[in-house]
């Protein structure tokens, strides 16, 4: 621990934060906490902040600030219909070919329906008369075919949350499945997915049982496919929840989607199996005739999601997009590269201070000093395109993953949260009682304590800060 010398409202606070992190059972945890005095640009209290730890999702603000400041507030995705041959008498002599550039915003957070986009594609192609097509190509070669990183957990890629990243995907790659009991114990549970499409099936073994029995319904996956399988029990009662199961090989997911909505519309598919081009030397895009595109939101929008409510997804297309649009590779390993030369030479982070696996944090093997995250925020402080990474962080008692936290300090505390097993963490900036911003990093690891657990102790920390000077 150190604090400022000669400072006694800094001894105070670290006197008020050790008697959080240092009585049992919290003190068994490892924790980094950095808080920094932006009026003085000195830290008032540190405890191995130059220390690396796993940070969870606190790691989504190097990719948001990267981002903000590489490719701007304007920066828009395109998802474009290409032509794969001559338009005669109403009939498409060849495939649509539907080409992604990483777009997460083709959903129902954004739009109408979770295929509203891909629907309203299919009617710009009716309009312009095209009535038949050949079939679907999906063209996925934008970004590279590396849709997961081999070190996230495996029980975590059946979940949203580890959803598979590539140039085309919808619906944040996920199938939603809607939970609740029948009405008499024996009965099937009532499991039903969308959006319908032909491209999953289910399985549903789930059966309800008795009031007050507990709750096993779960969720398995036919590797390789999207088979689902429900089983377990779910007894009477139960409140109805929704479950968010990932896909898998997601071009052909959203091609069958597409090639679905163009049937909807009165539009002939002569070939059912849709066409996945994955290899950019396959690609037929390039110099093709264009039918339709669609523009997804400014970037603002999607940052959104990956700080408010913590959207690994997004944050994970978001790494493959910087690779793309800085270095010409939409990789992990090309937009990684570009937020390490980010950190390094805009924000003046010493390369030994992080180890960056993956966007989202996700992944154990990320690991950053509070003291560098500390550095990164309050860069974004004071960087103009930084506003973009502030504006997006929950708010204490008012918005995304920190509305129902310190609610008791209303408005007060602006930043991001994180979690992943034994690693809990938030860093953002504090308003003190005097109007005075301070910028902390507050990371646990190792705890072997529940989540919920040491998000209080974390609290109370921030508490603490949100104190210095009284």
């Amino acid at each position: 621990m150190s604090t400022r010398a000669g400072d006694a409202a800094a001894s105070a606070l670290a006197r008020r934060i050790e008697t959080v992190v240092d009585r049992a059972p919290f003190d068994r945890a490892h924790w980094g906490i950095e808080v920094w005095d932006p009026s003085t640009g000195e830290p008032i209290y540190r405890r191995d902040a130059d220390r690396h730890f796993v940070p969870a999702s606190n790691l989504k603000l190097v990719v948001s600030a990267a981002a903000a400041h590489l490719l701007g507030p304007d920066f828009r995705y395109r998802t474009t219909v290409y032509a794969g041959g001559p338009v005669q008498a109403g009939e498409l002599r060849g495939d649509v070919v539907l080409f992604g550039r990483g777009d997460p915003t083709i959903s129902g957070r954004y739009f109408a329906s979770a295929t509203a986009v891909l629907d309203s594609l299919a009617d710009v192609l009716y309009r312009q008369g095209v009535r038949r097509v050949a079939g679907v190509t999906a063209d996925e070669s934008h970004f590279d075919a590396a849709h997961l990183r081999e070190d996230w957990e495996r029980y975590d890629l059946l979940w949203w949350y580890a959803a598979p990243v590539g140039a085309l995907g919808f619906n944040d790659n996920s199938i939603d499945f809607r939970v609740e009991p029948g009405a008499r114990p024996g009965d099937p549970a009532h499991v039903t997915g969308s959006p319908a499409s032909a491209f999953w099936q289910l399985e549903n073994r789930a059966r309800t049982v008795a009031r007050g029995r507990p709750q096993t319904l779960d969720f398995e996956r036919v590797p390789g496919t999207n088979r689902i399988l429900a089983y377990g029990e779910i007894p009477r009662g139960a409140a109805a929840s929704t479950e968010y199961v990932a896909v898998v090989d997601p071009a052909r997911v959203v091609g069958t989607v597409f090639r679905e909505a163009l049937e909807r519309r009165g539009i002939r598919v002569d070939r059912a199996e849709v066409r996945v081009v994955s290899d950019p030397a396959q690609s037929r895009a390039a110099g093709a005739p264009v039918l339709a595109e669609h523009v997804s939101p400014p970037l603002p929008q999607v940052i959104g999601p990956i700080l408010g409510s913590s959207q690994n997804w997004f944050a994970e297309l978001l790494v493959k997009t910087l690779g793309r649009e800085i270095r010409g590779e939409g990789s992990w390993s090309a937009g990684l590269a570009v937020e390490r030369e980010f950190l390094e030479q805009v924000v003046g982070i010493d390369s030994a201070a992080f180890v960056l696996r993956d966007g989202s944090g996700l992944s154990s093997g990320n690991l950053v000093t509070p003291e560098m995250l500390v550095k990164l925020l309050a860069w974004a402080r004071t960087s103009p395109r930084g506003a973009l990474l502030r504006d997006a962080l929950p708010v204490s008692g008012r918005s995304g993953s920190l509305k129902s936290r310190l609610v008791d300090l209303p408005g007060r505390v602006a930043a991001k949260t994180g979690y992943i097993g034994n690693v809990d963490s938030l860093s953002g900036y504090a308003t003190l009682a005097d109007g005075r911003v301070v910028v902390f990093s507050v990371i646990a690891n190792a705890s072997g304590l529940p989540s919920s657990r040491m998000k209080g102790a974390i609290d109370d920390v921030v508490r603490a800060i949100a104190s210095y000077g009284r």
